[in-house]
């Protein structure tokens, strides 16, 4: 028992005396806590070339546009979906390329109003929505659609582009963030069968 004391003791004393010295090592070179920290924080991070990385996306959006007759489609009917969903939505079609999904569209009503959200994705993240205001028009026509672009890296937002004159009108700056709590939903509702 007295043993178990001692070397519970020892390893207190010895963690206590290394972390009240920590920077002992860098002392002896000459280099001051401060000096650490000035150097620890003027280290640059890579900044993202948005403009670059908008490119990439738009032609992956392009090679899922032109291939799409290609992929494995799949639809799921909204009407044991959630509330907003089902009155929003009449249908949501999944496309997937190698087990992956890389396209969704949620087509609307016919009759209410033609617009569509597109959502692609690059092995299982989401790099663009597209708010197609006149969707139901141009669905497997050229791409001279009117709407709004968001385009992400991660789960950040890197660029809106507003195709159009309507302006944001939620207490959110930027449709983005619910686009993005959308596209994760729609990614959980992916009928496995």
């Amino acid at each position: 028992m007295k043993t178990k004391w001692i070397i519970l003791g020892i390893a207190f004393v010895s963690f206590a005396c290394g972390s009240n010295n920590q920077n002992a090592g860098n002392g002896q070179k000459g280099i001051t806590d401060s000096t650490v920290k000035s150097k620890a924080t003027t280290v640059n991070t890579p900044k993202i070339n948005t403009d670059s990385l908008v490119q990439v996306i738009e032609k992956e959006r392009e090679r899922i546009e032109s291939n799409l007759k290609s992929f494995k489609q799949k639809i799921l009917p909204t009407k044991d979906l959630r509330a907003q969903i089902k009155q929003k939505w009449s249908k949501i079609e999944y496309y997937t390329e190698n087990d992956q999904i890389v396209r969704i569209i949620t087509l609307p009503y016919e009759k209410i109003v033609p617009r569509t959200e597109e959502f692609y994705f690059q092995k299982g993240i989401l790099i663009l929505a597209f708010i197609n205001d006149e969707g139901l028009k141009y669905i497997g026509k050229e791409d001279k659609r009117v709407g709004k672009a968001y385009y992400f890296s991660g789960d950040a937002v890197i660029k809106e582009d507003n195709r159009t004159n309507e302006k944001e009108t939620s207490i959110r700056t930027s449709d983005g963030e619910r686009l993005l709590q959308e596209a994760k939903e729609y990614l959980e509702l992916f009928p496995k069968h």
